[in-house]
């Protein structure tokens, strides 16, 4: 438990002071203040009552994921392979640190590292709208929002990051991710085969759709999917699925190198 903590803490700390990371959140920031979120994108009525907020959170979350968790994913994708590269991996297999203890502690502090962006935008968000007139609850609200949707589109994606470059380039990866995530996510099944109708997909719809109302009525420009709260809960929990298995897997393959070094 030492060693998980050790890890995690050291990896937090080398990814959260990389300023190319906070530099490229911060043109996000702009963009989606200047663009996505601004008042006459979101409608000029504020939420007032629990509904519109839940709904108003749910909307900023579903955009947010959208090009906020690419960002993680690449910046994530180098974090395993940088230790091979500098040749670390060699004095890490001689300690007696195991390779789950490696990965998990490099898990959790790669993804408490590149989700800190969001959260600090999420709550800037929220207190603007209680500063625009939105009641205090909206903050709470939104908080509970990134919980659901923003940890585990990052938590499923930040798994992948450290787990395929290993079988492939970082820079490959990172291009296949960038096109999987817009074909996988937002791509239309009717107008070219995707995934974006089933259970698979992390942008956060069918929690924004099953449990949050759905867009807010001002944005009429979108219809609303039917989704239900078990479709919801189940994407959730293949989400959830999904990056226990990837983690477990990249163990046992480093488990497997290990032993034939």
């Amino acid at each position: 438990m030492t060693q998980f903590f050790g890890v995690l803490r050291h990896e937090f700390n080398m990814a959260v002071r990389r300023p190319g990371m906070w530099i490229a959140f911060a043109v996000l920031y702009a963009f989606y203040f200047i663009t996505v979120l601004s008042p006459s994108e979101v409608g000029d009525d504020l939420p007032q009552n629990v509904p519109q907020m839940w709904q108003q959170a749910g909307m900023v979350m579903f955009y947010a994921n959208m090009f906020m968790v690419i960002l993680g994913g690449i910046l994530a994708a180098d974090r395993v392979q940088r230790d091979f590269r500098l040749g670390v991996r060699e004095l890490q297999q001689s300690s007696p640190m195991g390779q789950g203890a490696y990965i998990l502690g490099k898990y959790f502090g790669v993804l408490a590292a590149v989700i800190s962006p969001m959260l600090l935008f999420v709550i800037v968000q929220a207190c603007v709208s209680v500063i625009r007139g939105v009641p205090v609850i909206y903050l709470a609200i939104m908080l509970v929002a990134f919980l659901a949707m923003g940890v585990p589109a990052f938590a499923f994606v930040v798994a992948f990051s450290l787990a395929c470059p290993l079988f492939m380039p970082v820079r490959v990866y990172q291009v296949l991710f960038v096109g999987y995530w817009f074909w996988g996510n937002y791509l239309s099944p009717d107008v070219f085969p995707t995934i974006s109708d089933t259970l698979l997909v992390p942008s956060g719809k069918y929690v924004l759709h099953g449990l949050l109302g759905g867009f807010p009525d001002s944005r009429t420009n979108f219809i609303d999917p039917f989704v239900t709260q078990t479709q919801a809960f189940l994407n959730l929990a293949l989400l959830a699925g999904i990056t226990i298995l990837v983690l477990t897997l990249t163990i046992l393959h480093l488990r497997r190198q290990a032993r034939q070094a």
